[in-house]
C-alpha cells in the first residue's frame, strides 16, 4: 500500500510540472512582440498596439456523404441481425427448424464436382466424389465423366508437400470411370486428387481438394425415443476413441419433409458414451408420429488453436423414429437464458446507434 502511495505522489508531481510548464508556455506565446522603431526629432510617439489573443471555436467538420451512406448502411445491417437473432431465439440453439433451402445443414459434408473445360466445344470433364471428408477406414472413390473419354490417371498426392502417395490408371466406359483407392491409415489430412483424362487423344487435367483423417468416435445407434417435459429425447450411442468436448449434429425429417437441425454439445471420455439429442416440440408438426433421423455429424472440437476439429463416423445412416407420442410433449414457449439476452440487448444497442 505504501508503495502505491509513492507511486500515485510521483505521477502528481509530474502532471503538476506538465500543467506549470504548459501554463508558462500559454503565456509566452501570448505576449506580443514588441517592434523596435527609431525615433527621429520630428516623428510621432508611436507606442506599440497591444494584441489581445480571442480564442476562436473550431467549426464542426461536417460529415461526407459517403461516411451518412455507410452509416445507414452499418445500421440496417445491424437491424436485420437483429430481426434474425430474435426469430432464432424462438426456438431453444439445440434444436433449430430446418428447411430444404438451409443445404449446409442438410449436406454437411457435400463435395462439389470439380471441370476443367475442353477447347471451346463448352465440354468439360468432370470429377466427383460422395463426400468431401474422409475418415478411416473409408475408402475414396473418384467418378471422372466427359464425352469422348478414353484413359484416365489418378493421383493422391499430400496437398502440403506434393509428394505423391498413390496413383491408379483406368479406361473409361461410355463416358465415365470409376478410379477407387484403398483405405490407409498413414493419409494426411489434407489430400490433393489430380486427375489426367484423355479426351479424344488431348490430355485434360483436373485438381481437387479433400480430407483424409483417422477416426475420433463412432456413432453405433440409438435408444428408443422418449418424451421429457418439452423435448423429444433421443439417445446416441458412440464409442470414443480421443477424448475430448464433442459437437453431435443431426436432421430431424417427416418423410422428406426436413423438419429440425438437432446439436449436442458434451465432454467425453474414451469408451462407451451417450449423448442426448433433443427436439423442442415447437419444431414438430402437430401430432406427427413417425419421423427419421440422418446426416450425421460427430466432430470432436478443437482443444487449442494448433490442433484442428477432428471427425468421427457413423455405422449407421439413418434412426427411425415410429410412433412417437407428440400429446406427451409439454407445449411451453422457450425461454432465453441470460447470455442470449445480453446477446440481444447488444445487438440491439448497435442497431439503434
Amino acid at each position: 500500500m505504501k508503495k502505491f502511495y509513492v507511486v500515485a505522489l510521483s505521477i502528481s508531481t509530474i502532471l503538476f510540472s506538465l500543467w506549470l510548464t504548459g501554463k508558462n508556455d500559454a503565456h509566452k506565446v501570448a505576449e506580443p512582440i514588441k517592434p523596435q522603431i527609431k525615433h527621429s526629432a520630428n516623428a510621432p510617439d508611436l507606442s506599440p498596439v497591444k494584441v489581445i489573443p480571442i480564442d476562436v471555436p473550431k467549426a464542426k467538420k461536417p460529415q461526407s456523404k459517403k461516411q451518412i451512406a455507410f452509416n445507414e448502411d452499418l445500421t440496417k445491417a445491424a437491424q436485420q441481425v437483429v430481426m434474425q437473432y430474435e426469430s432464432a431465439l424462438k426456438f431453444p440453439p439445440y434444436s433449430q427448424p430446418l428447411s430444404p433451402l438451409d443445404e449446409d445443414r442438410l449436406k454437411p459434408n457435400q463435395f462439389y464436382p470439380v471441370s476443367s473445360p475442353i477447347g471451346e466445344s463448352g465440354d468439360a470433364l468432370t470429377v466427383s466424389l460422395k463426400q468431401y471428408r474422409f475418415v478411416y477406414p473409408e475408402e475414396i472413390t473418384i467418378k471422372v465423366s466427359a464425352q469422348g473419354l478414353g484413359k484416365v490417371v489418378v493421383e493422391l498426392a499430400n496437398t502440403d508437400t506434393k509428394e505423391v502417395l498413390n496413383t491408379h490408371t483406368g479406361n473409361a466406359r461410355e463416358g465415365e470411370a470409376i478410379i477407387t483407392f484403398k483405405e490407409d491409415e498413414d493419409y494426411p489430412r489434407s489430400l490433393q486428387v489430380y486427375v489426367q483424362g484423355d479426351v479424344d487423344g488431348k490430355k485434360v487435367p483436373v485438381v481437387a481438394q479433400i480430407q483424409y483423417m483417422p477416426p475420433s468416435a463412432t456413432l453405433t445407434g440409438f435408444e428408443i425415443a422418449y418424451a421429457q417435459n418439452e423435448n423429444m429425447i433421443m439417445p446416441a450411442n458412440l464409442t470414443v476413441l480421443k477424448s475430448g468436448l464433442y459437437r453431435v449434429r443431426a436432421n430431424l425429417y417427416s418423410g422428406d419433409t426436413p423438419l429440425a437441425h438437432l446439436v449436442s454439445k458434451e465432454r467425453l471420455t474414451q469408451g462407451s458414451q451417450t449423448v442426448d439429442l433433443k427436439a423442442h416440440w415447437s419444431v414438430l408438426p402437430k401430432g406427427v408420429t413417425d419421423m427419421r433421423l440422418s446426416d450425421f455429424v460427430i466432430e470432436r472440437m478443437s482443444p487449442s488453436p494448433g490442433e484442428r476439429n477432428s471427425f468421427g463416423s457413423s455405422e449407421i445412416s439413418h434412426f427411425d423414429i415410429n410412433d412417437f407420442s407428440y400429446d406427451s410433449l409439454q407445449q411451453l414457449p422457450y425461454q432465453t437464458n441470460a447470455q442470449e439476452k445480453l446477446s440481444l440487448e447488444f445487438l440491439q444497442g448497435l442497431a439503434e446507434s
